[in-house]
Formats: structure tokens, sequence, C-alpha cells
């Protein structure tokens, strides 16, 4: 599940009228706002895209989402080994800036860790205390107050982002800081066969406007971005 675009204020491209490939059934309200104004956004890979103008959030209709067996299929494909460079290195993205503004020995959260809790090495061999959580692979609920949580490459998979921030926020003590990585969508990338939108267990893309309102939304603040894909926010 942004911040204030440095590029000022951002606006889509204006089409005098709507693609006429997207379907003109009913649409959903946003499922992080409730916004219930959503606009067609974009049609692709066998699913619709719309887009809320009040957070900025890309979702995908609910008719267009994957069974649970066959997210898991795809979750049980990933090749996230320990001793991966390439992913360890991937990981540090939040991993060090989020250790830097952590205080010694800090209790901690991975939410939405998948079937190997690197991260939750990673971190630990920092000096903090973090357990893994996943409702696939580590589903024991985890009992707070965290003094951080962590979630890389999990908000996109959200299917009810609200509920989920909602969550993420009670587990939280009251200064806890969320550090998350999920990649933050332009236009001109969303619909130049991005390699994000083509899986299709993601289901929300967020801008760094929506992390903004998530903030407002449930009283955090930013504290650090690197504008890309990677947010610690601390709750007020």
């Amino acid at each position: 599940m942004s911040e204030p675009s440095p590029e000022g204020d951002f606006h889509l491209t204006p089409s005098p009228d709507p693609p006429s490939h997207l379907s003109p059934s009913p649409r959903p309200p946003c499922p992080l706002c409730g916004e219930e104004a959503a606009e067609p956004f974009d049609a692709a890979d066998g699913r619709e895209y719309l887009h809320c103008p009040a957070c900025r959030l890309i979702f995908v209709p609910q008719k267009f989402r994957p069974s649970p067996s066959e997210e898991r299929a795809r979750y049980d494909m990933h090749q996230n080994a320990p001793d991966d460079e390439g992913y360890i290195s991937f990981l540090e993205t939040i991993a060090a800036p989020l250790a830097d503004r952590l205080a010694a020995g800090a209790s901690g959260l991975d939410y939405g860790c998948g079937p190997e809790p690197v991260l939750c090495r990673l971190l630990g061999q920092r000096g903090f205390k973090i357990r893994p959580y996943d409702p696939h692979y580590f589903s024991e609920p985890p009992e707070g107050p965290f003094d951080f949580i962590v979630s890389t490459e999990t908000f996109e998979h959200f299917r009810r982002p609200r509920r989920e921030i909602e969550r993420i926020r009670a587990l939280l003590r009251p200064g806890g800081v969320l550090g998350l990585m999920t990649a933050f969508w332009s236009e001109e990338v969303f619909r130049a066969n991005w390699h994000y939108r083509r899986d299709f267990t993601h289901l929300c893309f967020y801008r760094r406007e929506t992390i903004e309102w998530i903030c407002g939304a449930f009283r955090f603040e930013t504290i650090w971005c690197d504008e890309k894909r990677a947010a610690i926010l601390r709750l007020l």
C-alpha cells in the first residue's frame, strides 16, 4: 500500500474518450480509500486496471484476481534463495536505511516474508529481534506491539489494502516504524509492458502520492524514501 511528488502534481495524459477495449461494467470502489469514481486506466495481460483519482492507486477488479491456489502456486515458483547475492542486494534497499533508523535491539515483524525469510536473517545479523509472518508459509498470527514492521514486495499482493494497513498499524507501538518496498508506477512505464504489471498476483500498484495518502489516512509520516520503490514511515 505517497509522498508528494518532487515533480509536482501528476496528471494522466488526457484522452477524449475512455479506451474502447475497457469494459463498461460497473466499477468497484477503490480498495484503499473507498473512492467510487475509479477510472479505466488500461487493459492488458487479460486484465483490466482501474485508477483511483483520490489516492492514485491502480488496482485490478475482483473478477481478474487469481484463486488462492493459483496465487500459492505462483509464490512457490519464486527463487529467493538465502545465498543469492542479487536477492540480498535487493533486500538491502530497505534493510540498510531501516537499520539506520532503529534503536539497538528493536523488535520487529517481517510482514509477508514468503517461504525464505531472508530479510529476517539480514536484520537479525544487525542485532534486531524479528520474526517472520506470511499467510502461506508462516501463518501463526503475529502479536504486537512491534517497534518496527518491514514488508517487502507484499503491498502489491494485497486484495484489501486498507484492511491490511489497518492491521499493520495496530501491530506497531506508537512511534513505531514501517519499512515497505513495492515498485512505484508511472503512466509510461505501466503501459510499456512493465514486468511488475505482468505478474498476475500483483493486484495493487502505488505511487509516491499513494504513500502520502496512506500517511494522512493512517497517521504516519514519511521519514525516508528512495523515490522508486522503498519508503520508511513512522507511526504518529
